[in-house]
């Protein structure tokens, strides 16, 4: 009866450890995803192709036909969240930058940067093919 209640305790031990290992998996794949998905968006993507790659944006906003939507990570990496813009001029993609904040003990919501307009991309007015 003893060599059977041994294992049962082995086992016990090891499922804290499975846990701790999924968690940390889990926490790890949310590194760089905004990375990975700003990555598959062009200049001169619409608003549906973003919409389908990045989600719904965190914060936006906009200046006649410029706009911005920003997204951001809690916790990115070790110690800071990540942030992606997405720059529009007429409902199309002209450009995306990025930036860190490390603001302890925060969500990454509450601490976006106002917009600098002059800091948009500049942008393609029409390409010609000859």
């Amino acid at each position: 009866m003893m060599p059977i209640l041994t294992q049962y305790c082995h086992l016990f031990r090891l499922i804290p450890k499975f846990y701790v290992v999924i968690v940390v998996l889990i926490i790890l794949s949310a590194c760089g995803t905004l990375e990975k998905k700003s990555i598959l968006l062009s200049p001169g993507d619409d608003k549906n192709k973003v919409l389908e790659v990045m989600g719904t944006p965190d914060d936006r906003q906009f200046q006649g036909k410029n706009e911005v939507w920003q997204y951001c990570v809690t916790g990115a990496g070790f110690g800071y969240h990540d942030y992606r813009i997405i720059w529009f001029y007429d409902s199309h993609v002209t450009g995306i930058t990025s930036y860190k904040d490390s603001t302890p003990a925060s969500s990454c919501k509450g601490h976006f940067k106002s917009i600098r307009w002059e800091d948009a991309p500049d942008r393609t007015l029409e390409i010609r093919n000859r």
